[in-house]
């Protein structure tokens, strides 16, 4: 069996927290010589863990991997001290959501209600898009992350639970409202605002373009939901969005409805699937179950 030596992580731990040996030393209080010879035999053990510049520390490539979970074990020590002190989950700990942009703002809210009061975890937000939030999901650095659609690249890595869907219709502007009369060849030529190639609500698009024999022109593409809603507001062209995430617009008189898409937009809660050893987990599938 391969053994690992805790007290050695944890003195890495600490080096990688403060960024040098000495402050490490100082709040251990414990010789910078044998913090040292420490971190030498855990390196011997694990690989070089920092890259040594004049007189800093760099963590390498497999030190980042090391402090990722040399950070889960000794917080889940934390939490495991909470558990046995008070009988509750320990009230340091705390949840990151990513929130992708382009999820419709209620379907992040009533999300983020709902984990916490399964969890009663202080959660953090994280905004970004799709690709940043999967590499933070996949490097431990967000715990859940807010879809707007299944990424079938995570090769069975990260487990979906379906938290919301909406119709999607096309919207446009004031100078495009005239363009719901013949629809859908009323597109035909049209400019049209799309979110990024790739996303399955652009293929769609593409898609029903196709089928109807409308040609497609696109005038602008943006990922961010609430930019779109603003381009089309403002007579950019016509962009095709669910219904909840147009309603406060179209209740201002900002964007009308031109005609249905046959299409709904599902949203996923998405999970690690390392994360599902978790116990927490259990209490967030059991939420997202139906």
């Amino acid at each position: 069996m391969n053994w690992l030596n805790y007290h050695h992580l944890f003195y890495f731990y600490k080096i990688a927290e403060f960024g040098s040996v000495s402050k490490a030393a100082h709040e251990l209080r414990i010789g910078q010589p044998t913090l040292s010879s420490q971190l030498k035999d855990l390196e011997g053990r694990l690989g070089i863990l920092f890259e040594r510049r004049s007189r800093s520390l760099i963590l390498t490539e497999r030190g980042k991997i090391v402090l990722k979970y040399a950070r889960e074990i000794f917080t889940r020590g934390d939490e495991l001290l909470g558990v046995l002190e008070r009988g509750q989950l320990a009230l340091q700990r705390e949840l990151v959501v990513g929130a992708q942009e382009g999820v419709p703002k209620a379907i992040i809210c009533e999300t983020l209600l709902r984990l916490h009061q399964r969890t009663n975890l202080k959660i953090r937000v994280s905004e970004g898009e799709a690709p940043v939030l999967l590499d933070q999901l996949l490097d431990g650095k967000v715990d859940l992350v807010v879809f707007d659609h299944e990424l079938s690249h995570t090769d069975g890595t990260i487990v979906y639970r379906p938290i919301g869907r909406e119709k999607i219709a096309f919207w446009g502007g004031e100078d495009f409202r005239k363009r719901a009369r013949g629809f859908p060849k009323s597109l035909n030529s049209q400019p049209m605002i799309l979110s990024c190639v790739g996303h399955p609500l652009r293929q769609t698009v593409e898609r029903f373009f196709v089928e109807n024999d409308l040609e497609l022109q696109i005038a602008i593409e943006a990922p961010d939901t609430a930019l779109t809603k603003e381009l089309a507001a403002n007579g950019g062209g016509i962009v095709a969005l669910g219904e909840s995430t147009v309603r406060g617009w179209v209740d201002a008189g900002r964007l009308y409805r031109i005609g249905n898409l046959p299409y709904t937009q599902n949203y996923s809660l998405g999970i690690l699937k390392k994360f599902l050893k978790d116990p927490l987990s259990e209490i967030i599938l059991e939420e997202f179950r139906l």
